[in-house]
């Protein structure tokens, strides 16, 4: 082959690379989807990161049940079989298992105890295994059967299925969808889905990652033939007209996929010929889940090193409705999702008032390909003189607080609430001190004046005979004459017909500049929410530090205006220092 011809054949592949970049339907790898065992109903973590699903290669003849983890983007670990305190494919509902956001817990469904027919379990990883899983009890179980579970991706909402028939090979009929809300003291009362949904066998529903597209297979709504596959969302108090899953239903029934956080592609189990395969399927465009931040998180007492005893709020910021008021486990650890379209609030508080809380707002009104974060937390205890930067902002060109910011500031308050003798100093920060004499740029929004003095010559003649003085002024032209300042130098010359004297006066102007040192203006905004939320005036203290190297936007020489651009982000913020604990 010619040189030419070999890059001829370069070019059309890296042309037909860009074209096809995603792949509508992806086999997972060898080490999962072996030849000649039979492969079915895959169930991915949000996260992505595990993955539960079931092969028929056993010594029993019955279904087995494997976990695998990731190992890199692309590749995973070797399957293993889950321990059998779990799987128990002689008492469990076929495929009716589910995994939390972080693949920490795992939800299934079995008869071999309980309150009645199949109720619903609960097991938490331990290692790459599994421990002896829990039943839910009441109210998640009843005397019917419930199978199909699966969790919200905050973990506030259990979505399960309550049937009038189950059996573990023999699917389920006369199913409903239902919801329980998790609560302090636990579960609450499940309640059925609207009947646009339930509409007399509807089965295994599937919360996505955006927390309000649910996917669910029901034999009631017409379609391909068996149970089909419907997409419905949350909208408001109700949710919409569902919609088939074309790209996924058959004649036969279709019931058991997942998807994890990305939203791009279905994990299904599907006949490629020889046998069932795992298969990776690429959702449509209109059909994806909105995008989601993953925010994946650790918190780490400072003195010990050990997970920290804390708490973890999330608020959305838009709404101003609270998402997530948890306790972390004893890992200190957790995983949340934040929907694309709004900004939140996260803050994580130590259970010991003496220690500092953290904080950070996720402004997410557009997500990018960056679509992850990790935050590795120390919480410290308080310390004297030391300086805690905050998460409040103001209005552009404002020295007005943005509704943001009043979360934090809310923190504040109760810290000094629990910590009565505490008193702080308040510090505003400006980086990039800018000025100019006209209003060049949004950000100047103060004024500054300064006094300057212009000298000037008067001329005064005097006639050579006369005692009288004639004061010409016409050459002066002051707009405040309270301002000019005579008595200065005086000089005179010799005329022929008569004498000159000229005097220099100096008049005071004021000269005007914008500027963006609203500082002293923000930190008495802070002052003020704190003292409006109950804490002493005299308690807080406040201080504006400013660079003042001046950044001029514009300089006037000559008559003449040159431009000058600074390219550096200014900075803005406050911070609080702990004067008395």
């Amino acid at each position: 082959m010619t040189r030419s011809g070999l890059i001829s054949i370069l070019i059309l592949m890296t042309f037909t690379s860009a074209l096809f970049g995603q792949a509508k339907s992806r086999i997972l790898p060898s080490n999962i989807n072996k030849p000649s065992i039979n492969y079915y109903a895959p169930f991915i973590s949000g996260d992505g990161r595990t993955l539960l699903y079931l092969h028929d290669y056993t010594d029993e003849g019955h279904h087995a049940m494997m976990t695998a983890t990731k190992k890199t983007v692309s590749t995973w670990n070797d399957g293993i079989e889950v321990n059998k305190l779990i799987n128990r494919p002689t008492l469990n509902f076929r495929g009716g298992y589910s995994l939390s956001f972080d693949g920490d817990m795992l939800f299934y469904s079995s008869r071999k105890s309980g309150l009645g027919g199949f109720d619903l379990w609960i097991s938490k990883r331990r290692g790459t295994d599994w421990e002896a899983p829990k039943n839910m009890g009441a109210p998640i179980n009843s005397r019917e059967n419930e199978g199909g579970p699966c969790l919200s991706p905050d973990g506030e909402f259990l979505y399960y299925m309550r049937c009038e028939k189950m059996s573990e090979y023999g699917g389920a009929s006369g199913c409903r969808l239902v919801v329980s809300k998790r609560r302090y003291s636990g579960w609450a009362e499940p309640v059925d889905l609207p009947a646009n949904i339930n509409t007399g066998n509807s089965q295994t529903p599937r919360m996505l990652s955006d927390g309000v597209s649910l996917i669910f297979s029901s034999d009631k709504f017409g379609g391909e033939g068996g149970l089909d596959l419907l997409l419905t969302r949350k909208v408001g108090d109700g949710w919409s007209e569902p919609v088939p899953l074309s790209f996924l239903n058959t004649e036969k029934n279709d019931q058991f996929v997942s998807t994890d956080a990305k939203g791009r592609y279905m994990y299904v189990g599907q006949n490629t010929g020889r046998n069932s395969q795992l298969v990776m399927k690429l959702i449509p465009d209109e059909l994806q889940p909105a995008k989601v931040m993953r925010v994946k998180g650790k918190v780490i007492d400072s003195q010990t090193g050990q997970p920290a005893k804390a708490s973890l709020t999330i608020f959305n910021i838009d709404e101003r409705d609270r998402l997530w008021n948890e306790k972390l486990g004893s890992g200190g650890e957790f995983a949340i999702v934040l929907n694309e379209g709004a900004s939140y609030d996260l803050a994580v508080e130590s259970e010991n008032p003496d220690f500092m809380h953290y904080s950070k707002v996720f402004n997410l009104q557009k997500i990018g390909s960056r679509d992850k974060q990790t935050l590795n937390i120390e919480l410290e205890p308080m310390v004297l003189n030391k300086s805690y930067p905050t998460e409040i902002r103001f209005k552009d060109h404002e020295a007005t607080l943005k509704d943001n910011s009043t979360f934090e500031l809310r923190r504040i308050s109760n810290m000094m609430r629990k910590n009565p003798v505490m008193q702080i100093e308040l510090t505003a920060y400006l980086d990039l001190y800018k000025v100019d004499s006209v209003q060049s740029d949004p950000d100047l929004t103060e004024l500054k004046i300064d006094s300057i003095y212009v000298e000037r010559e008067i001329a005064i003649s005097v006639q050579r005979d006369s005692a009288d003085l004639v004061t010409d002024l016409t050459s002066a032209d002051f707009t405040e004459p309270d301002s000019i300042q005579s008595d200065s130098s005086m000089t005179e010359f010799q005329a022929e017909e008569d004498t000159v004297r000229y005097e220099t006066i100096q008049e005071l102007q004021l000269k005007y500049n914008y500027h963006n040192d609203r500082t002293a203006a923000e930190v008495m905004a802070v002052k003020d929410y704190l003292i409006n939320r109950g804490v002493d005036e005299s308690r807080i203290q406040t201080l504006v530090q400013v660079n003042q190297k001046k950044a001029w936007i514009r300089q006037e020489q000559m008559g003449d205006k040159e431009v000058r651009s600074d390219k550096n982000e200014q900075i803005r913020r406050i911070d609080i220092k702990i004067l008395q604990m």
